[in-house]
């Protein structure tokens, strides 16, 4: 009895395991699949992402009233409703330092996109961003000869 009692146990177990399968029926013309697209990568990496290529470090020549920062651009792929946001900003005087204690400056302005916010959340092909560096010709001409410099910031944000 305990050999019959253990072998319906085992089926019932068996069958309580076994998965039913959905399929098309091959009688029915037609049938619906969905389809849908993942918000990770294949790596399992989150999809939404953004570049912000910035300039090198950057050498402006001697009297040079505007100076071109190439090399600035923006790529995003954000989801619905996200923008992509980047400021540039500085302190607006190149320093120099001739000797312990004593400091120099020269005053410059930026121009251009210092401020970009991209129209929607996919800036694709890559957005070429403008950025100068502006020095009065005044300024130039009350400086003294040097190496000045500062350190320009790029602040990149999802909006």
């Amino acid at each position: 009895m305990k050999k019959v009692i253990s072998m319906l146990m085992t089926v019932a177990m068996l069958a309580a395991l076994m998965v039913p399968a959905f399929a098309l029926d091959q009688n029915t013309p037609s049938g619906d699949t969905i389809v849908k697209t993942s918000t990770t990568m294949e790596g399992g990496q989150d999809a939404r992402r953004y570049t912000v290529t910035i300039p090198a470090d950057t050498v402006i020549a001697w009297g040079a009233e505007k100076t071109e920062l190439t090399g600035y651009t923006a790529e995003a792929h954000l989801a619905y409703g996200e923008k992509l946001s980047v400021t540039v900003s500085g302190n607006g005087n190149m320093v120099y330092e001739p000797e312990a204690g004593t400091t120099l400056a020269l005053p410059y302005t930026l121009e251009g996109d210092t401020a970009y916010e991209s129209a929607g959340p996919v800036v694709y092909p890559v957005a070429t961003l403008a950025l100068s560096v502006n020095i009065a010709a005044d300024d130039w001409n009350a400086a003294v000869v040097g190496e000045y410099q500062d350190t320009l910031t790029f602040t990149a944000a999802i909006q």
